[in-house]
């Protein structure tokens, strides 16, 4: 009620005016919605932007190489530590090479080789760093070597004839007598060659000479009681031989008074 009624022509006029303004409102919105991918596009591009966006990219990358120094620092750390274990009560260390070996073969290797012998693969670096800390094995020319990669045998006294023995029938059985030759090893603070560390392999360990000595000391009382003995009889006998021609020359001296 009171609402004016339009006839028939005005309202299909009113109709096509109100098309009109929404086709416009919706040119409108898309002219906006371009303009707004436009300067998004342009932002991405402007000079402080792109290094907002580089710096933080390389912050996350510096984070990421800070994180992995850490742990390869770690992990170093960790080996040399196991490498001075095994340096400590060794009395000889010496190296072959590690080209060829297989993981099953070292296994088995390892479980041959004599109580308080110890079998590692090592960095050079390692080696020479752990070796400044123990007397035995700090040696002039220990970096003749330091080439290319290396196990290491870390053999007591007690163990090491045997390791040699163990490394010997090893490469000969696997076929690997001339490229399983012994580089070198140092012992008492001496640098040595493959054939130096055979022949320290067999010097008697402090046990056998304690044995040996003991033994001698044991002997020495018997020889010595013998020694006496012998002497005391041949200074008897010699007093006899004396004794007698002694009396010998008496008698004949007593004879010739008695001629006439």
């Amino acid at each position: 009620p009171g609402a004016r009624r339009l006839l028939p022509g005005q309202r299909a006029a009113a109709k096509k005016a109100q098309a009109k303004l929404r086709g416009a409102a919706m040119a409108n919105l898309r002219v906006a919605l371009l303009l707004l991918v436009g300067l998004s596009c342009v932002a991405g591009l402007l000079p402080g932007a792109a290094p907002a966006r580089g710096a933080a990219a390389g912050q996350q990358r510096a984070g990421s190489v800070t994180m992995a120094g850490a742990a390869a620092l770690a992990k170093k750390t960790t080996v040399l530590e196991g490498v001075k274990e095994n340096m400590d009560g060794s009395a000889l260390m010496f190296c072959v090479r590690s080209e060829g070996l297989r993981v099953n073969e070292l296994n088995d290797l390892r479980m041959k080789l004599p109580e308080g012998v110890r079998l590692q693969c090592v960095k050079n670096t390692l080696v020479n760093i752990a070796a400044k800390d123990f007397e035995q094995f700090n040696a002039e020319g220990l970096d003749g070597l330091l080439h290319y990669s290396n196990y290491w045998f870390f053999a007591t006294e007690a163990g090491m004839r045997d390791s040699i023995k163990v490394w010997k029938t090893f490469t000969e059985e696997s076929g690997r007598k001339e490229s399983g030759e012994i580089v070198g090893g140092i012992f008492d603070a001496q640098v040595l060659d493959g054939k130096g560390v055979e022949a320290v392999s067999k010097l008697p360990t402090k046990q056998e000479l304690m044995g040996k000595t003991a033994l001698l000391l044991k002997a020495l009382p018997t020889k010595l009681a013998r020694s006496l003995n012998e002497a005391g009889a041949v200074r008897i006998a010699r007093g006899l031989e004396q004794a007698r021609g002694q009396k010998m020359v008496r008698a004949v001296k007593a004879a010739s008074e008695k001629l006439p």
